[in-house]
């Protein structure tokens, strides 16, 4: 009759193969968390920039570009540098009814660098429109006295 063996615990072999097995999956999770950080950072940046990059277009449609076409100031931390350039010439304003309105208009192409620690973050280009009160509203038979 052949007799029957009970072992106690894991081989050698058993081990190790449990090791490479937990080892596997243990560097899976590393890696996938180590992606994840690296893609929350990249978001993170991403969402700087456009705090930046809205405050700097705010600013910018305070100057009269007709006098200033080129500066620099800082917005978070970010130094941005700009320039502006007239695409469509100044023309007068008109009204629904085609009269001359109070405005003249012009269409500049803004071009914005972004600069983190004397380091380029990203350059951003739209087009803005300016304007400016070239007239007087006065009406018919309005004698000053």
């Amino acid at each position: 009759m052949p007799r029957l063996r009970s072992f106690a615990g894991f081989t050698l072999v058993e081990a190790m193969v449990a090791l490479v097995i937990f080892s596997a999956a243990a560097m899976g999770i590393y890696s996938w968390i180590n992606t994840n950080l690296i893609s929350l950072n990249r978001l993170a940046a991403v969402a700087e920039s456009e705090f930046v990059v809205d405050s700097a277009v705010e600013r910018l449609k305070l100057i009269d570009l007709r006098s200033e076409t080129a500066g620099s100031f800082n917005v978070a931390g970010y130094q941005v540098e700009w320039r502006a350039e007239l695409v469509e010439p100044w023309r007068q304003g008109k009204t629904q009814q085609g009269a001359i309105s109070l405005y003249d208009f012009g269409l500049y192409d803004i071009h914005l660098d972004l600069f983190k620690d004397a380091r380029p973050q990203g350059s951003f280009q739209y087009r803005q429109t300016a304007w400016h009160m070239a007239r007087e509203f006065k009406l018919e038979g309005d004698d000053e006295f």
